[in-house]
């Protein structure tokens, strides 16, 4: 075990610099991949033009490219790598609060609750009042769920308890979803935004669906980052925590906030994204080890590298593209198979 977690530590600066790096090369090919083929050269060009501050440029050509480049391509790629990052860190915070590898915020139920908030907003017309209404109806939806759950659930039961009460809240929330859509039948223009947004997409995001995920994002990664040495602890079990000075209450209410509003915020923008918390940290933590100090921003790096794969991927055939959610449920549901069949014998010792 210490020779692991030696190694663990000795692998983690090469990994870091490795997921960096492959961050910036999703980054670099999402900008060029797609219809309408540009330049690497080109790209980069125009990016460092707009970048020092100037503007479009004069020639109608080279003002095409620079559109589909600085307009459609760059903002997508660098939303879809912030809600990749949040999943990924939501993903290992909630992982660490209930000490299994099966929690996940789209298992337990967290995804649906922040949906079935923003449908309502949509019912409701409220998404015309600002870019900040939806993503705040769904952190509220998804923090919900999770107090729910918590209320349910708990955190000292077991696997099983924990996965039936968040099936049974995400079942609750996909009734209501379908509820207010069959409410609102006549409106075809609401049912088919709706429907997209539920599958999950990127496509057309822009520079104001960045700025309003920034901030709330930003606030969820910072407390996740701040709650590690606490989670670190947790892992040695609740008593011993608390004999060490860990305030659980704080706890886990600070790292269920900081998991419901990075779900809510990928969910308002992107929509519904599932199972990246899922396998993400999992992957992280056979690579670098269970340490949150490294868990976290590795999570984080590897979650953005992945959706930008994955929204890359989705565009590359042509006009007929297929929804990153569904490419992640597609990938993450064989995953979570093999991973109930891994600890399938040891899932209910996994909370003490």
């Amino acid at each position: 075990m210490i020779a692991s977690h030696h190694a663990a530590r000795a692998r983690h600066p090469a990994l870091g610099t490795l997921l960096a790096l492959s961050l910036l090369a999703a980054l670099a090919l999402a900008v060029v991949v797609g219809p309408g083929g540009v330049a690497p050269r080109d790209a980069l060009q125009l990016i460092a033009r707009r970048l020092v501050g100037a503007g479009p440029p004069t020639d109608p050509d080279v003002a095409l490219v620079d559109a589909i480049v600085w307009s459609l391509r760059l903002p997508r790629a660098l939303l879809a790598a912030l809600v990749g990052a949040a999943l990924g860190v939501a993903g290992a915070l909630t992982q660490g609060l209930f000490r299994n590898p099966m929690a996940e915020p789209g298992v337990l139920g967290v995804s649906s609750g922040a949906a079935v908030a923003a449908v309502l907003g949509f019912s409701l017309g409220l998404d015309a009042l600002g870019l900040w209404v939806t993503p705040a109806l769904s952190a509220v939806g998804a923090i919900g769920i999770l107090l729910a759950l918590l209320a349910l659930a708990g955190t000292r039961h077991g696997i099983a308890t924990l996965l039936l009460a968040g099936v049974a809240l995400a079942a609750l929330c996909s009734a209501l979803t379908t509820l207010m859509l069959a409410l609102a039948s006549e409106r075809w223009d609401l049912g088919l935004k709706v429907v997209r947004w539920l599958m999950g997409s990127f496509e057309g995001r822009s520079w104001d669906h960045l700025a309003g995920a920034l901030a709330p994002a930003a606030l969820g990664l910072l407390a996740g980052a701040w709650l590690r040495r606490d989670l670190d602890t947790l892992q040695l079990g609740a008593d011993t925590a608390r004999s060490l000075g860990v305030r659980l209450e704080r706890v886990q209410l600070l790292t269920i906030l900081s998991a419901a509003i990075l779900v809510g915020t990928s969910t308002a923008v992107a929509g519904v994204i599932g199972f990246v918390g899922l396998i993400v940290p999992h992957v992280v933590r056979m690579l670098a080890g269970p340490g949150h100090r490294r868990l976290l921003p590795l999570s984080g790096l590897l979650g953005a590298s992945l959706v930008v794969l994955v929204d890359t991927g989705s565009r590359a055939f042509g006009d007929r593209s297929l929804p990153p959610g569904v490419i992640t449920s597609l990938l993450g549901a064989p995953f979570f198979l093999w991973i109930l069949r891994r600890h399938g014998r040891r899932l209910d010792h996994l909370d003490r």
